[in-house]
């Protein structure tokens, strides 16, 4: 990691970067990562004759279709194609820049699953590990996952137990999943969406509930009947209440409150990592008996 960056991250706002694309990256990705994939077969550029699997042009012209701009501003006369290119990638907007992320990962996945090449390519294996590197190091919050699709970074403690997570709402449990998977994508897709995130992790621990309580129809009932079995804490059961109080309380999350409202980020991170805690605790406890 530059020094630069170790500096600000130790002496400035530590926040992810979530909406923006800083000059520094897109020169990072343009001069550190693209001219691997892309390139001007006929260019005077003095890495024109190494082999790249996507022509400049092309992937240029595919980048102007998915973003609907006009053409004209890139037609260069007397310039390359890698030129105007590059110039786009500068000036367009930070979304349009992720656009481009996105598309060419999904290009060079069509290039890897080509059935007609004699020769097995892991060209976005490589340019997955490339843009995460970049991506990570300048703190930008997004990641690429297999689909080339930006993704919101997920910590790795939290990524694990996301997944154990998901294996243990199996068989009884697919309507929570299903939930759970929505509060999941709601916080860590684009656009983020914190109350949906919320309502959804609420949901998923209602759906357990229901399974393991079967009758119940909320979890304030669920919670409520917890409490009389005597087989969970008090505190802990008083603390998931509190929970869902606060998720009932706060307009634009459950009930439709007429208030203007709305929940932070880290409201709603909150929110989902009980919510994961509290789905485990309860299925494991349920489980033992």
């Amino acid at each position: 990691m530059r020094f630069s960056t170790r500096y600000q991250s130790d002496n400035q706002n530590s926040n992810l970067i979530l909406e923006d694309a800083p000059r520094p990256t897109r020169i990072g990705y343009i001069k550190g990562i693209i001219e691997s994939f892309v390139g001007d077969r006929n260019s005077y550029r003095r890495h024109s004759n190494r082999s790249v699997p996507l022509d400049t042009l092309e992937t240029h012209e595919k980048f102007i279709a998915l973003i609907r701009d006009e053409a004209d501003p890139w037609d260069y006369d007397n310039q390359s194609s890698w030129s105007a290119l590059v110039e786009h990638l500068k000036s367009c907007t930070w979304l349009e820049f992720y656009d481009f992320v996105e598309l060419l990962g999904r290009l060079l996945l069509e290039v890897d699953d080509d059935p007609f090449s004699l020769v097995k390519t892991t060209h976005f294996k490589n340019y997955q590990s490339k843009v995460n590197a970049l991506l990570s190091e300048d703190r930008i919050g997004w990641s690429l996952n297999e689909m080339s699709t930006l993704n919101r970074q997920v910590p790795e403690s939290l990524s694990k137990r996301i997944k154990a997570t998901e294996r243990q709402l199996a068989d009884d449990f697919q309507a929570a999943r299903a939930h759970y998977q929505k509060a999941q994508n709601f916080i860590y897709s684009y656009p983020i969406d914190e109350a949906n995130c919320v309502k959804e992790i609420i949901s998923a621990l209602e759906s357990v509930v229901r399974v393991l309580l079967p009758g119940s129809t909320t979890l304030g009932d669920a919670i409520k009947t917890f409490k009389k079995q005597g087989k969970y804490p008090k505190h802990l059961l008083e603390a998931l209440e509190k929970l869902y109080v606060h998720s009932n309380a706060t307009p634009m999350v459950r009930h439709g409150h007429p208030e203007v409202g709305s929940v932070s980020i880290q409201e709603a991170e909150l929110a989902l990592h009980l919510g994961i805690a509290y789905i485990r605790y309860l299925i494991s406890v349920n489980e033992q008996v």
